[in-house]
C-alpha cells in the first residue's frame, strides 16, 4: 500500500558543502521533512556520503554514482537508476535542481506518473560554456510539469523566450538557523567579507583587482574570501602578483560561516550571473551592508539602493572600488543600512517560501 506521505525527491549534483544548490536544497528539504505529510529523498548524481552543509540525517539519501564522470556520457544508465530509486520509493515529485541535472530528470521520470519540476538555480539568459547546460534548460523546460524559476524576471524570460508549460516564481530563502544567532553588527570592525564558490562565475579574479584599489587607498582594512573552487591557484597567483597577501585572504571553508559574518563590517559580491544568491541573503540576515554588480537577475531583488547596499554596473571595477570605500569612510549610513536589513529580509523568511513549495506540491499532486 502506497505511502499517505508525499513522496519529494531533490536531484542535485551532490550532497556537499560546495555550491549554493546544495544550501538551499538542504534548508527547504528539511522543513518539508519537519513537516507531518512528507517524505524527503536527496537523489545525488555522485556520492559524497552527505558530508557538508546542513544536511537533516531524517532525509533518505540515495546516489547514482560512485564517481563523477561527465553526465552526457552517463545520461542513459543514469536516467535507469533514477528511475529504478523513483518507482522503489513512490516519488509522487521530482525536483531537478540546476539545469545540468534537468534533462536527466525528464528521462528518469519517464514511464512514470512522478510530476517533474524544473528548479533552475540560476538565470535564464546564463553566460556558461557548458553546452549540455545551456541546451538542458530550454529542453528542460518545454518538457517539465512546472518550472520554477528564482527570481520575478526570469519568470517574465520563461514565459516569454521558452515553451514553459506553467512557471512558478520561488525565491530562496534565507535559513531560518540564522535568525536564531546572535546578530551584533560590529560597525568598527575593519574587514570586508565576499563568499562563494571559486569558478568563474563569482568573478573573483575581478574581485582582486576592485580589491587593490580599494586596500591600496584603505590599507587598515583587510579582505576575506570564503570558499573553493577551480579557480582558486590563480586568484591566489593573482593576490601575490598585487601584492595583497597580507590584506587579501583565501579563507577556504568556514566550520560555522554564519558566525563569521558577525566579524565583519560589509559584504561584496562580483558574480558575473546569479540566479537568486544565498550569499547576499545571508550577508542581509546578518544586518551587513551590501555591494554588488547589477547583473541580470538576483542582486536587484534583494538590494534596495541606498537603503541597505549599492548596486554597481557589471565591471565597472573603479565605481565599485569607489562605493565600498565611500562606505568604508561613512560609519552612519552603513549602520543605517544594517538597521534597514531588518525590515527587508522579511520578504524572504522561510516559513512563507516552504509554504510556496508546499502549494506547488498540493496543487501537482492533487
Amino acid at each position: 500500500m502506497k505511502n499517505k506521505k508525499r513522496s519529494i525527491g531533490f536531484l542535485l549534483g551532490a550532497a556537499s558543502n560546495e555550491g549554493g544548490i546544495a544550501r538551499v536544497t538542504s534548508i527547504i528539504a528539511e522543513q518539508l521533512q519537519n513537516l507531518s505529510n512528507y517524505e524527503i529523498h536527496i537523489i545525488s548524481y555522485v556520492n559524497t556520503n552527505n558530508e557538508g552543509y546542513g544536511w537533516s540525517s531524517d532525509l533518505t539519501f540515495h546516489s547514482l554514482f560512485k564517481e563523477r564522470k561527465p553526465l552526457k556520457k552517463r545520461i542513459v544508465n543514469g536516467a535507469y537508476k533514477l528511475n529504478r530509486i523513483i518507482k522503489h520509493n513512490q516519488i509522487d515529485v521530482l525536483v531537478s535542481c540546476g539545469a545540468l541535472f534537468g534533462p536527466l530528470g525528464l528521462l528518469g521520470t519517464l514511464l512514470s506518473n512522478t510530476k517533474h519540476v524544473y528548479w533552475d538555480h540560476s538565470n535564464f539568459f546564463q553566460d556558461t560554456d557548458h553546452n549540455f547546460e545551456r541546451q538542458g534548460k530550454r529542453i528542460t523546460a518545454k518538457f517539465a510539469d512546472v518550472v520554477v524559476p528564482l527570481t520575478k524576471t526570469d519568470k517574465v524570460n520563461y514565459e516569454k523566450f521558452s515553451k514553459a508549460k506553467t512557471v512558478t516564481q520561488i525565491y530562496n530563502p534565507v535559513d531560518a538557523n540564522l535568525f536564531n544567532q546572535e546578530i551584533v553588527y560590529r560597525s568598527s570592525s575593519k574587514k570586508i567579507i565576499s563568499v562563494g564558490r571559486l569558478g568563474k562565475q563569482k568573478n573573483f579574479l575581478g574581485l582582486v583587482d576592485v580589491a587593490k584599489i580599494v586596500l591600496s587607498e584603505r590599507p587598515e582594512w583587510e579582505w576575506h574570501i570564503f570558499g573553493k573552487g577551480e579557480q582558486e591557484e590563480k586568484i591566489q597567483e593573482k593576490i601575490n602578483k598585487f601584492n595583497l597577501n597580507e590584506k587579501l585572504f583565501l579563507k577556504g571553508h568556514h566550520s560555522n560561516l554564519y558566525e563569521a559574518y558577525n566579524e565583519y563590517s560589509l559584504l561584496v559580491m562580483t558574480s558575473k550571473y546569479e540566479g537568486f544568491p544565498m550569499s547576499l541573503l545571508e550577508g542581509m540576515a546578518k544586518c551587513l551592508p551590501l555591494v554588488s554588480y547589477d547583473i541580470s537577475t538576483g542582486p536587484n531583488e534583494i538590494i534596495k539602493e541606498e537603503e541597505n547596499g549599492y548596486l554597481i554596473d557589471f565591471e565597472n571595477k573603479e565605481e565599485m572600488a569607489n562605493r565600498i570605500i565611500s562606505l568604508l569612510d561613512d560609519t552612519s549610513t552603513r549602520i543605517k543600512m544594517s538597521e534597514n536589513q531588518k525590515s527587508i529580509v522579511n520578504n524572504f523568511k522561510l516559513e512563507q517560501i516552504v509554504g510556496q513549495w508546499d502549494s506547488l506540491f498540493s496543487n501537482l499532486i492533487g
